[in-house]
This record gives C-alpha cells, structure tokens and sequence, in this order.
C-alpha cells in the first residue's frame, strides 16, 4: 500500500482508530510530549559492574547495564518500539539506541553521539564489547555519515540549506528516506540515552527532536544519597540516580509504557535478575493519555 512502507519499520494495520488518530490530533513529537522520572537505586548495580570489571578487564559503566537492560525490556514490551511517521504509527525493525557522549572533560569538548542495534538476547559482555566499539571509533575523531552530510549541505547558501531540509522532512514523511541514511542517522532509533550523570550533572527533562523518529528521550543523573524504604519498610539513606524521560505518548498508551519504564528500573536495581518469559497481552488501544 502506498506510503505505509518503510525501510526502519512496518506499517502496523490492526491499531484501533482511537490510537490511529491521535498523530492526526498531535501533529509534531513536542506536542505530544509526555514526562516521567524515576529514582534508581543503584548499589547493586555499581558492584555488578565493579565485578564485571575485575572479570573481564573491560572498562565498563552503569550506562552499559542501562543500555543492555533497555533491549530486553524493548524486547518485552514491543509496544514501546515504535514510532510515528507520515501521520501513521510504525512497528520498528530492530532495536536502535543512541546515546551521548564528551569527547573529553572539558568545557570545548566536543559531544560525540553514538548508535548501535542492540540485540536483546545478547549477554551483558557482548553488549559492552559492541558497545564499546562504537565508542573507541566516536572518540577517535572519525567523521560520522551523518557530520560528512552536514558538511556537504553547508557548502551552499543559507535558502538552499531551508530547500534540502524541507527536502528531507518531506522525503521522511513519505518513507522515501534511504535505508542508508535512515540507518546513519542518530536520530532514526528506539531510544536516545544522555548521560548527564558522566559530567556530574542532574538530568533535564530533554526535547523530543522532531526530525527522525525516536520517541523516548532519556536523561541520567549523577548518583546522590535520597532517603528511601528499605526491605523492611524502614526509612534508610541510599545511592539513586535520577532518570527523566521524556515520551512521545502517540506510540501507545501511558499504562503500558510507564509499567515498562518500571520493568526497565527493577531489572537495574537487579542486574542479576533474569526476565521471565511468559507472554505479556498488549495494552487495548482505546486507551488514552496516562
């Protein structure tokens, strides 16, 4: 059917006209824009990866296990792994996440950005080991497709650079974006990860960017002691970090997408924890808003 194909997804037919219209009554990702926090204990998870480190001899973050756990969790909710284009709400192919990152520690550094299609049936040493890769070839200067595109457009005055962008959007809409460039793209994925809590930062609630197609933003936090209830339900001190999302609400309802965002939390609290397998029902539609 025309304009339902897509080289990052699949036209998704069986949606009910509740969710269907709603990109119509929503036009752009800001306006439809939902915000949630949490607050992650993150004890256990620092000695997993300590552990994994004295293991392994990889150098590894709190932002792997993040990354790693947001696979599966895509993986089992894959409510949560579309997107909107054209008016129309796609099933994504794959799970792409692309987060951010300083080239180095200083105020003029650069920001690199990263993207990697994560399979969520890898390991937690196999998600570093790719993770890491993209990472060595971001901080090594290598020009991205996406910067050596930006470099090219910038070669013509400022009214051409206006035609290729409505070009681009308009191309975008339609699904005539070439995988390749769909592909290259930081923005085109399931999930853009900031990592504020690197630079010892607390997050904000990030914009969704309305060019590509990526409906969650999340921001982490540096770790701070919050008073919260221990096994017993007693007051006590504990390491958290903040995480903000923001979502674009079109995709799905917000019941179905914030019990995710609580599965992705539990499954950090405890890195060694295994997902149950048993088939999750998908949210009805008819539901609204959160």
């Amino acid at each position: 059917m025309p304009f339902r194909w897509r080289a990052d997804g699949k036209f998704i037919k069986n949606l009910s006209n509740t969710r269907r219209i709603m990109p119509f009554l929503m036009h752009g990702r800001t306006e439809s824009s939902v915000y949630y926090e949490q607050h992650v204990e993150v004890e256990k998870a620092w000695k997993f990866v300590e552990d994994f480190e004295k293991e392994t001899g990889l150098k590894t973050s709190i932002l792997h296990l993040i990354i790693w756990r947001s696979a599966q969790v895509l993986n089992e909710r894959p409510g949560l792994n579309r997107f909107v284009a054209g008016r129309r709400i796609y099933q994504r192919d794959g799970i792409w996440v692309s987060f951010s990152m300083k080239k180095e520690m200083n105020d003029e550094a650069p920001l690199v950005v990263v993207k990697k299609k994560i399979d969520p049936e890898w390991t937690f040493e196999e998600t570093v080991r790719q993770i890491q890769g993209g990472i060595i070839k971001g901080r090594e200067g290598a020009k991205s497709v996406s910067d050596k595109e930006m470099d090219l457009v910038f070669l013509f005055p400022n009214f051409m650079v206006s035609f290729f962008t409505w070009l681009l959007k308009t191309l975008n809409h339609f699904g005539w974006l070439p995988g390749s460039m769909i592909k290259a793209d930081e923005l085109f994925g399931s999930l853009f990860i900031a990592n504020l809590g690197s630079i010892g930062l607390q997050p904000a609630y990030h914009h969704l960017y309305e060019w590509g197609n990526i409906p969650i933003f999340m921001a982490l936090g540096s770790n701070e002691p919050r008073m919260a209830l221990d096994e017993r339900g007693r007051p006590a001190v504990k390491d958290m970090m903040t995480i903000r999302y923001s979502f674009d609400e079109r995709i799905n309802d917000g019941f179905y997408s914030i019990k995710a965002l609580e599965l992705l939390k539990k499954l950090v609290e405890n890195p060694e924890m295994v997902i149950e397998k048993a088939p999750l029902p998908e949210p009805p539609d008819e539901a609204l808003g959160i």
